[in-house]
């Protein structure tokens, strides 16, 4: 059974003069870069997005809808202000892209309806392949705990 960590950043949220660095595609993560940054925010042509407390509310809801939609199990779903992370699993052949896809594509299509139509995320969501029982755990149990926002997983519903 797949199961896959994906995360899904706001439109603009992690510049190149993030302090933990940022990502160039083919290129892996860089060090942060004050003049790419500034190259960055000129070409801008949409908005910077922030997800506010009542969109993460939103951004679970359209996830879980999707995942009850597409027969995907939602283990859990963490979000701050500049992305979410969706802990899911499935026991159908689909392709991890596909499920990626959908998701993103339901949750656009909420937020799009109930709050703005408007630019949501960011080019090519990232995923992790969850393989071992100890990893699910650990992003259980700690890693996705850390964040600052609005939580669901199974066990516990809706938590900050």
């Amino acid at each position: 059974m797949p199961c896959y960590l994906f995360t899904y950043h706001a439109f603009g949220s992690w510049m190149p003069d993030h302090p933990r660095g940022y990502v160039h595609r083919g290129q892996g993560v860089l060090l942060p870069d004050e003049h790419m940054a500034k190259c960055y925010r000129g070409n801008l042509k949409l908005a910077i997005i922030q997800f506010t407390p009542p969109i993460q509310r939103e951004l679970i809801e359209g996830t879980l809808e999707a995942c009850r939609c597409q027969q995907l199990r939602c283990h859990a779903i963490a979000t701050d202000s500049t992305h979410a992370h969706i802990l899911v699993s499935w026991r159908s052949d689909r392709s991890w892209q596909l499920a990626r896809k959908q998701i993103r594509g339901n949750i656009t299509r909420r937020l799009n309806s109930s709050v703005k139509r408007q630019h949501w995320f960011s080019k090519s969501p990232s995923r992790k392949r969850v393989r071992e029982r100890s990893h699910f755990d650990h992003l259980m149990q700690r890693y996705l705990l850390k964040h600052s926002g609005w939580k669901w997983s199974e066990s516990r519903g809706y938590y900050r």
